[in-house]
């Protein structure tokens, strides 16, 4: 497998989930957890931390696909490092991450902090785009997991 296609794989998602919002799609983020609030406690606020750590881990996941792409062209030398390892099994430990919450939140839901304390937030319906976003980030964390840095 050729060193630049992990990264560039791991660029996609972040990429994706951003022009699919725009179309109306919810993928990763969108209608799920605020779905999730409203069963809990008829509000959406509790929700936003779930909502967070998704994003976060896709912003987390391109930043350092952009990162390794860079380090690929400017320093080839630095993928072999510890220093470009590390980012690559930082990637795909990302990856694995945003398949599992995922997951998670689709199948029995998450506690959910509220006013009154954690709940128990019922799962959310699978939609298209997050099926397809967890599928290619499996394909990710596996690219990651047998061709980068080897």
């Amino acid at each position: 497998m050729p060193l630049w296609l992990p990264p560039l794989l791991a660029l996609l998602p972040a990429h994706l989930q951003g022009f699919a919002a725009t179309l109306g799609y919810q993928g990763f983020c969108g209608e799920l957890l605020a779905s999730l609030g409203r069963q809990a406690y008829g509000g959406e606020a509790e929700a936003f931390a779930y909502e967070v750590l998704l994003l976060a881990g896709l912003v987390l996941q391109g930043g350092l696909g952009y990162t390794l792409l860079f380090l690929l062209l400017a320093l080839p030398e630095a993928v072999r490092d510890r220093l470009g390892k590390g980012l690559g099994n930082l990637t795909g430990l990302t990856a694995l991450y945003l398949v599992l919450i995922y997951a998670a939140t689709r199948t029995w839901g998450l506690p959910l902090p509220t006013p009154y304390g954690w709940a128990w937030g019922g799962p959310a319906p699978w939609d298209g785009l997050g099926i397809l976003l967890a599928l290619w980030q499996g394909l990710v964390f596996w690219a990651f997991w047998k061709g980068w840095g080897r």
